[in-house]
């Protein structure tokens, strides 16, 4: 009997340590389309802008849809993924995703107003979507043992990169931007309904007495909190800056082709994924302040060479 016991544990273990792989492989899957669906987005925002007619400053406010969209969710988000699991909450907002890049992708051939109303609904499923995959990373993690979360970060950063060449290939081929994105709905609104079925957390978690009466907002009371998040701000002023505009910019700025816009846009999103993949080992070396000061000045100065360079 004792042999049958032992034999049942490690089965139990080696099944329970294959469910934790298969949800690593899951939750990269998610952060890669995550990254894949807004690149593509991002890499035909010349083409869009072209076909509206619009100049930077029409340009900008269209953007702020996203924005918009985005900053209304992301405090509901802990609420809905309480409400649902990390699972049906990424694959509700991807297909929300879906429809609305589908949206922008017919819209914007009509007129601006149904370009908004889909770069909206873009924006709050791509927030919402966001923070389920990174509440579920880290629960793997946390199963796993280790630091991983980086490199789901890293997974993002290649499906951001393989969406921005995937779309320079689409302007050099001729295809439009409509096809383009929504044979990119189509795809996204498939592949994750089923990489969710991976994730260890497909129902929604029971949560304690003590969880279920705080109130959501009750972090946001906590003066670290708002310092992370003072700095978070910060960072994503700069990298949403970038994916907004960078390609827009080599293109008005420097004069140069379509492609070539794009291109950069992708040498943009692979440094974005060669710090991220290769970041965990810095921490550890270096730790987390030295490391953060080091890149704060990188990226200042990277962003003055864009700005000011040739």
């Amino acid at each position: 009997m004792s042999g049958l016991r032992a034999g049942e544990t490690i089965d139990e273990t080696g099944a329970a340590a294959a469910g934790v792989q298969r949800a690593v492989r899951a939750v990269y899957l998610v952060f890669f389309g995550s990254g894949f669906t807004f690149a593509s987005w991002a890499s035909r925002i010349p083409q869009v802008r072209d076909g509206l007619h619009l100049d930077p400053k029409s340009l900008g406010l269209l953007l702020l849809a996203i924005a918009t969209g985005s900053v209304l969710a992301l405090p509901l988000a802990g609420m809905v993924i309480a409400r649902l699991g990390a699972a049906r909450t990424v694959a509700s907002m991807s297909t929300l995703c879906a429809v609305g890049l589908a949206s922008a992708a017919i819209g914007y051939r009509s007129g601006v107003a149904p370009t908004v109303v889909g770069l909206f609904l873009l924006g709050v499923g791509n927030g919402t979507w966001d923070v389920a995959m990174n509440v579920e990373g880290t629960f793997v993690e946390q199963r796993l043992g280790r630091a991983i979360l980086p490199r789901f970060h890293a997974g993002f950063s290649v499906g951001a990169v393989a969406g921005a060449l995937i779309g320079a290939a689409m302007v050099i081929a001729g295809v439009s931007a409509t096809v383009h994105l929504l044979a990119v709905s189509i795809l996204i609104l498939i592949v994750m309904r089923w990489a969710v079925r991976g994730f260890l957390t497909v129902t929604a978690p029971h949560d304690s007495d003590e969880q279920a009466e705080r109130h959501p907002l009750a972090a946001w009371r906590e003066r670290r909190t708002v310092v992370l998040g003072l700095f978070v701000f910060c960072m994503a002023f700069m990298e949403g800056s970038a994916n907004d505009w960078l390609g827009v910019a080599v293109i008005d700025g420097y004069h140069s082709s379509a492609v070539l816009g794009t291109l950069v846009f992708s040498v943009f999103l692979a440094a974005m994924t060669t710090g991220r993949w290769f970041g965990p080992g810095l921490l550890d070396r270096f730790g987390r302040v030295a490391v953060l000061r080091t890149c704060t000045v990188i990226a200042l100065a990277g962003l003055m060479l864009v700005v000011f360079g040739h």
